[in-house]
Order: structure tokens, then sequence, then C-alpha cells
């Protein structure tokens, strides 16, 4: 499955009126290429308390609107643009000026959000987990006082810490330290990759990992042991509940794009769109019967009974990867108290998308509007 971690993030940043900021026409934009960016990654902040996140993989985040866009580059090193929705550079709705640690945003109208850089605390670290050494960064804002924390779990990728930039940027502006690692035998992580599969074995090493991950950030002096939970996108939601029933430690989880199926009901699913690529020939109703009669696979369902913390569930309406209405009335039968389950109206990567079908994320205007203030609210809630 595609990793919802990497996921846009939704609403528009602006009103679309055409190419009237300075610079050249969207005609003549092109892609960043990551390495255009690579002195301006991180996060932003407004003088209003907005948090604006530029990521590696070439993307920007309005928190406050939920915009996200691509990133392309009008005359390197410090002036790019982002077009009004998530793939489409043409028509231009903003350019994007970076002055010494300012990002200064000029919109269609003309007018101008600036924002200042987030001074980090980043520290490298290596985390020991079985037949492997975990390479991966752990992100905080400055202050002396011990916070909560958050370990982000990979989705099915082969998957980097930078994959994760928006949902560091997310939780970091909620006072969270955050860990991100290199999946095992992946970026600077050794040990054997066991594959994008999801094998009961292979979620075994996965929510090991996660653990081993998990312990090592509670066991730091400047974190709260009893406010430290995971993030999981998509495979992740497997992995998470998992990690939480073989170790225990987490006191919440977040799940995004989660299945609460098993591995073949949901395979089955995304099968009948080719991953989302192709609109299905059947009836949702055969295709939800076909998923409904399907119990074979990795079953999530012993980890998910015993999942005792708080856990939020945010799941797309349109999801072709993951049978979302199946998951809804799984959880829903368990009645667990400490389960919200959170629909947003959206395809597997978060972004809104009637359709689901990948090719319409591109034209999407963004990322749902309630992702963002669901997870806030839930995460003030339980603290």
């Amino acid at each position: 499955m595609r990793p919802a971690a990497a996921i846009a993030l939704a609403a528009t940043l602006v009103a679309c009126s055409g190419s009237s900021a300075p610079g050249p026409t969207p005609a003549q934009l092109a892609p960043s290429g990551l390495a255009e960016l690579s002195a301006h990654y991180g996060s932003y902040r407004t003088d209003t308390g907005d948090t604006l996140v530029v990521a590696r993989l070439g993307w920007f985040f309005d928190m406050e609107t939920s915009a996200y866009r691509t990133i392309y580059v009008q005359h390197a090193p410090d002036d790019f643009a982002i077009g009004c929705r998530f793939g489409e550079p043409s028509p231009k709705c903003a350019d994007l000026k970076f002055t010494a640690g300012t990002l200064t945003v000029t919109d269609s109208a003309h007018k101008t959000t600036v924002a200042h850089r987030v001074e980090y605390a980043q520290t490298d670290v290596t985390i020991p987990a079985a037949g492997a050494q975990l390479a991966g960064t752990i992100t905080e804002t400055g202050g002396s006082a011990r916070r909560g924390g958050i370990v982000i779990v990979h989705g099915s990728e082969p998957g980097e810490r930078f994959f994760y930039d928006i949902w560091v940027g997310l939780y970091t502006s909620l006072g969270l330290a955050v860990l991100t690692y290199d999946k095992r035998g992946n970026g600077s992580s050794t040990g054997r990759y066991p594959g994008e599969f999801p094998t009961v074995d292979a979620l075994q090493t996965y929510a090991d990992d996660a653990s081993a991950a998990l312990s090592f950030l509670a066991a730091r002096s400047d974190i709260d042991p009893s406010r430290v939970g995971f993030h999981g996108g998509s495979q992740g939601g497997w992995t998470v509940p998992l990690a939480i029933s073989r170790h225990g430690g987490a006191a919440f989880a977040v799940l995004v794009s989660a299945p609460a199926t098993t591995v073949d009901q949901t395979d089955l699913w995304s099968g009948f769109s080719g991953g989302g690529e192709s609109k299905p020939t059947q009836s949702e109703a055969e295709m939800l019967a076909a998923v409904r009669a399907t119990h074979t696979g990795y079953d999530p369902m012993p980890a998910l009974r015993a999942l005792s913390v708080p856990t939020l569930w945010v799941l797309g309406a349109n999801d072709r990867t993951v049978p979302t209405k199946v998951c809804v009335e799984i959880l829903a039968a368990m009645n667990k108290p400490n389960f919200k389950v959170q629909l947003v109206p959206t395809g597997h990567g978060m972004l809104v998308n009637p359709t689901g079908l990948l090719s319409d994320d591109n034209t999407s205007v963004g990322l749902a509007p309630q992702l963002v203030p669901t997870i806030r609210m839930w995460l003030g809630a339980i603290a």
C-alpha cells in the first residue's frame, strides 16, 4: 500500500485567479528536483501562529488552511512557486521567496504572508533493534520542559525518515518531540529488509522495530514517558497495534488510512481498482460483499481487541486501497470507548478526492481540512 504518511493535506491556499504574481509564467515552471530546496527545508511560523512546512519531497503545507502543493522552481536558489492544485503548476497561485530564514508567500491577489524559520533541535540517533541498527532523527522545538513524544511508523514503502517532514511539522507544532527513522535495510539503517508485502513475520519485525524506537525515545531525559505514542499510516495501521500488543509502552496512537481488515481483505479491495489506477467494473455492493466474505491473511483483530490506549483513526471515505466501510463496521462492532473514528472525503493519501483514483490526486484542491484540527483537538483532549 502507498504510504499515508507521505501525504497531502487539504483546502486551497488562495483563490485561483490566474498567474498575476511576478516571475515566470506557469508554463515555464519546472519541478523543484528537491536539490534546489535543500537550504529551505523545515517549518516557518507567522506572527499569527500559523505554521508553514517545506518538505524534502518537494511539498508545501500551510497548517492553518491545510493547503498542500508541489513546489516548482522559478529562479534558484530562492524563488519558487506553487500551483492551485496538488500536482499542477498552472495556474500559479503563489510565489515562495526565501530570504535569510524568512519565507514570504505572495498569492495571485498580491496578498503577502511572512513566516520565520522555526529553529528545531535535531539529533541524529542510532536505535538498537533485533538484527539491525535503525538510523533516526529526533526533532523538537526549544525549551527545557519535559515533553511528550511521537514515533512515526512507516507504511509499506521502503521508507526513509525524510518521507515524513509534513508529520514532523505538525507534531512539533503541537509541542511533541518527533522520532523518524529509516526502515531497516533502507537509508542508513542496517538489517535485512523484509519487503513491502505484509506477511506475519514482516509485520512482527516492523512492530518490534517500532517498539524499539518508542522505548528509545521514552528513555530520553527530556521526554515524559507517560506521554509517548505512535503515528502509523497505511500499513503502519497494522504495525502500531501489533507493536503495542507485543511490547506496550505507548500512551496513544494516531492511525491514518489504516486498515482494520485482514491483509487479504485489504488487497482484494485494492485489486478491484488496480490500487487506485482505474475505476472498478464491479459495483460497490459487489466489492464490499466480496471483502466481507474474505478472512485470510494477517488479521489485526487480536491486536485491536487488546488495544487499550486512546486511538484515533482517520479514514478516507473514498479510499481505493483500504476498504473504509468495512473497517468502520469492524471498529464499530468492537464498541471500544478508547477508539475515535474520523471519516474525511479523501482517497488513500488524504487528498480531497471524490473518486479516490490516483490520477485525481494531482487535481485535488488539497488535503482534508478536518485532518489537522481533528488530530490537534484529539491530542489536546488526551494529554
